[in-house]
């Protein structure tokens, strides 16, 4: 269900934005009032800062995040920054969100804080987030582009627990920057995480799949060549992965092996990978077959096994939830990065 603005948007001076979104608490009628049977209720469970360069990347944020409150309910605090725009200035904005719960008969009703800063008022965009935060719980980080150019990132970053990307779009220089921060996190205590990698669970737990029988997995010493067709960010990450896990488990797989070929431009999603072993008799694929079907295939000492699998990539608003919920870091993701930013 979409999100609905039960108060507000209101602006208001920068300095009183807690006070004026207490006001607008005030404003909604007590709960149950209207004779519903659906119980209404405040709550909050984390900060989610989310942060933009244009008011049109944020209005898209906003579509993604306002379908999440009901089951993942945050503070929220939408930041666009625009440094080198003038004339310099900052506009406030607070309104009370609400969602239904898809799970329970509630209504969950939220802060939305919204901020605007451009020129040399951008600079005081990450301390008045930081002022926003409400103590004691989770301060997430939301950005979407990659963000280790912007002047405003590590002060973002510094006062966040988590961080979240989305590399779909992402360069190898950018993956390298991103394989950076990861490293440096683990002194700040900020963990982080990936969209992007989210999206490929499905296809890692099917190609993992094929060596859960001994047969199989004797067989790793004999891979020679492996091909990822996709997005080129994701087969990087697909091939880091690949790499890392093997490695690992003592089969060393050069990068010279791995063959990276990129999508068409207008696919986007996962098409095929292949491991074939040495003798080209013996291989591990899958493949695509439509939206959303893909074929796991395997080729054994003459004998063919194959099995259709249902893979359905889940909305951004689904992945993005599922991340508030996560804690701590994933270390297979960050040593599947790092070996990504070495190819």
């Amino acid at each position: 269900m979409s999100v609905t603005i039960d108060a507000g948007p209101k602006r208001v001076e920068p300095s009183a934005i807690e006070h004026e979104l207490e006001a607008l608490w005030i404003s909604l009628p007590p709960a149950g009032s209207s004779g519903s049977s659906t119980m209404t209720m405040r709550a909050v469970v984390a900060n989610l800062v989310v942060v933009r360069d244009s008011a049109s990347e944020m209005d898209a944020a906003t579509e993604v995040i306002g379908n999440i409150i009901g089951n993942n309910p945050c503070r929220m605090i939408m930041v666009t920054s625009q440094p080198d725009t003038d004339p310099p200035d900052m506009i406030a904005e607070v309104a009370v969100i609400c969602q239904q719960s898809e799970t329970c008969q509630r209504c969950v009703y939220c802060d939305q804080i919204r901020l605007s800063g451009r020129g040399i008022m951008a600079d005081n965009l990450p301390s008045m987030t930081a002022s926003l935060l409400i103590p004691d719980l989770p301060a997430v980080l939301w950005c979407l582009k990659p963000p280790f150019g912007r002047k405003d990132f590590e002060r973002f970053a510094a006062q966040s627990n988590h961080v979240i990307v989305d590399s779909a779009a992402y360069t190898l220089p950018d993956l390298r920057q991103l394989s950076s921060f990861v490293e440096q996190s683990h002194r700040t205590e900020t963990s982080v995480s990936d969209l992007n990698w989210a999206r490929l669970t499905t296809y890692r737990q099917i190609f993992a799949q094929f060596f859960d029988s001994m047969e199989c997995r004797d067989h790793l010493a004999t891979i020679h060549s492996i091909r990822i067709e996709v997005a080129p960010s994701t087969g990087l990450l697909l091939a880091g992965w690949l790499k890392a896990q093997m490695d690992k488990n003592g089969y060393l797989l050069p990068r010279e092996r791995i063959t990276l070929v990129p999508a068409a431009p207008d696919i986007s999603s996962f098409q095929s990978l292949a491991m074939t072993c040495a003798g080209g008799k013996d291989s591990f694929t899958v493949t695509r077959q439509d939206e959303l079907t893909l074929e796991a295939r395997s080729v054994l000492n003459g004998k063919t096994s194959i099995r259709m699998v249902k893979a359905v990539t889940p909305p951004d608003n689904k992945l993005l939830g599922d991340e508030l919920t996560l804690s701590g870091r994933d270390t297979v993701f960050e040593t599947a990065l790092a070996a990504a930013a070495e190819m």
